[in-house]
């Protein structure tokens, strides 16, 4: 393949995105509206995954704001090339040995603490720092011992010392529904995490910012939105895979 057709190819791919990532705004917007919610209720996050920067910043010129990452490195090496006003988010595994990187960095929302012993690292960690750190708790709704996050039993008994650590934003919830053909098995998750939410926000010391649901990807969005979510989480939707 010569220069000028390998270029054609990747503009083509880009613009392909583009239309992608816009018409998933459309979809977004609409079954917000169908739904009877205010389409500014809900953050489309784009999950850029493996996606060179180039790419990443043409979905930025198309009026992306929100990328979300799997990977501390790939993130942290990722924020000093795009634009500051970007608001960034971990949605992947964080170990407890990258807590510090993830602190010195500019993200915004990290999804994905899966038990308590994570929480107290960060909040040790952003104490040290003197800053607040926004967090969701991970919640394995469908218990399925191949994901992370604890179930709600066992994250309602740690409710409590959670609001006891320093430092600490707890803005919602977060899970990651079952992989199945199954879709009202899948709503019936997401409706599970809503009236998590609704219940434990009577037993926050700040309910005003327990009020996040991280639900919902390329497969089952829609249903997510009709549930309840204020953060969807899209990669291969708009990237392909």
């Amino acid at each position: 393949m010569n220069q000028k057709a390998y270029v054609l190819g990747i503009k083509f791919m880009q613009n392909t995105i583009v239309e992608r990532y816009q018409k998933i705004q459309e979809e977004v917007i609409s079954k917000m509206v169908s739904s009877g919610r205010d389409p500014q209720d809900v953050n489309l996050i784009v999950v850029s995954k493996n996606q060179p920067i180039t790419v990443m910043q043409d979905v930025y010129q198309s009026g992306c704001r929100q990328f979300g990452e799997n990977r501390v490195m790939e993130a942290l090496a990722k924020i000093p090339e795009m634009p500051r006003d970007i608001q960034w988010h971990l949605i992947g595994t964080l170990q407890s040995n990258k807590v510090a990187k993830i602190l010195n960095s500019s993200i915004s929302l990290i999804h994905s603490v899966h038990s308590f012993s994570l929480a107290k690292k960060i909040s040790e960690g952003s104490l040290q720092k003197q800053k607040i750190t926004s967090i969701l708790l991970q919640v394995n709704v469908s218990k399925e011992e191949s994901k992370q996050g604890l179930t709600h039993d066992e994250w309602e008994k740690l409710l409590a010392p959670l609001q006891e650590l320093s430092n600490l934003r707890i803005e919602g919830l977060m899970t990651i529904a079952p992989h199945t053909a199954d879709l009202g098995y899948v709503r019936f998750c997401f409706r599970q995490l809503f009236e998590l939410r609704e219940k434990w926000k009577k037993q926050m010391n700040n309910p005003t910012y327990f009020k996040h649901l991280s639900m919902g990807m390329t497969n089952d969005y829609l249903i997510a939105i009709e549930e309840g979510a204020t953060l969807l989480r899209i990669g291969s939707g708009i990237f392909g895979h």
